[in-house]
């Protein structure tokens, strides 16, 4: 596994947001403050809470936020500057105001590091917990959080089609040869899956030899070349111990569904019915155990 795992940041809330505004307010406004001068050895630790920003959308966003509060707290700096001129005002002793504005910025960017590697470490883990060890795909898991996402927009108008693959004479397969080929053809079988899995779509291990593709935006013609590609493409693998050989089940959204564990059960219906027919096949299954050969 890498780092180049999709990293989800939560947005920002806007009492944080508030907050950081409000935070690198108060050393603008001690700027404009005529009775600020008798404390203007003070003044620079005003500075202090504008890590307050730093800290908060370091913590939502990661360098970015970081990056963000850095950028703001500059600018608070240069509008302090600014009306500290206008007004007549000494914004503050540079042996004091220099190195603070140095702590700052060495503090701001050491937290976005921080946040960053959280992100990271918080990413892989959801990764890992989401993803099959032996084959690098999608796990179950993964597989129904997208199902249940595509079957709700398949309900408000957006077609969905899902195709159920099992590995012809699987158990017999490892039997025969031993589980370490039997890992590397599902690892063969794998492969073939993710390079036609369009990145719009999903395919994942659900189990043992089986696999599911969810294929949003799609129509029962378009999944029925997926499958016979992957059919063919898993046929062309030369294995010192022959080819693969794959059934699939495929299953379109229906009004009449109504979750999707209605829309799996046609597909594995189908499945079964590819099994039956001699293996190596691909059946389509409609709703109420209608089924149709390819």
């Amino acid at each position: 596994m890498t780092d180049s795992y999709p990293i989800r940041r939560p947005s920002v809330p806007l009492r944080a947001l508030a907050l950081s505004v409000c935070a690198l307010a108060v050393p603008v406004v001690a700027a404009a403050l005529p009775e600020a001068d008798a404390g203007a050895g003070t003044e620079p630790l005003l500075w202090l809470l504008a890590l307050v920003p730093a800290f908060l959308l370091a913590y939502y966003r990661g360098w970015r936020g970081a990056e963000f509060a850095l950028a703001a707290g500059m600018v608070a700096l240069t509008v302090a500057h600014i009306v500290a001129t206008l007004t007549g005002r000494d914004l503050g002793n540079p042996a004091i105001l220099l190195p603070s504005v140095s702590a700052y910025i060495v503090a701001s960017l050491g937290i976005g590091t921080l946040s960053e590697l959280l992100h990271r470490h918080v990413a892989r883990a959801e990764a890992q917990a989401l993803t099959d060890e032996l084959t690098g795909l999608p796990n179950r898991r993964w597989a129904r959080l997208m199902l249940e996402t595509e079957f709700a927009a398949a309900q408000r108008g957006r077609p969905l089609v899902v195709v159920l693959f099992d590995l012809d004479r699987f158990k017999e397969y490892n039997d025969r040869y031993g589980h370490a080929a039997g890992d590397r053809a599902l690892r063969v079988a794998a492969a073939v899956l993710r390079r036609n899995t369009r990145r719009m779509h999903l395919t994942a291990r659900i189990g043992g030899e089986e696999f599911l593709s969810i294929l949003s935006s799609s129509d029962i013609a378009g999944a029925r070349v997926f499958a016979r590609r992957i059919r063919e493409d898993l046929a062309r693998v030369e294995l010192p111990t022959g080819p693969i050989r794959v059934s699939a089940g495929l299953a379109a959204y229906d009004p009449a569904m109504t979750s999707p564990d209605d829309l799996l059960a046609v597909a594995d219906e189908a499945l079964c019915r590819a099994k039956q027919d001699g293996q190596d096949r691909i059946r389509v299954g409609r709703l109420r155990k209608r089924l149709y050969a390819v």
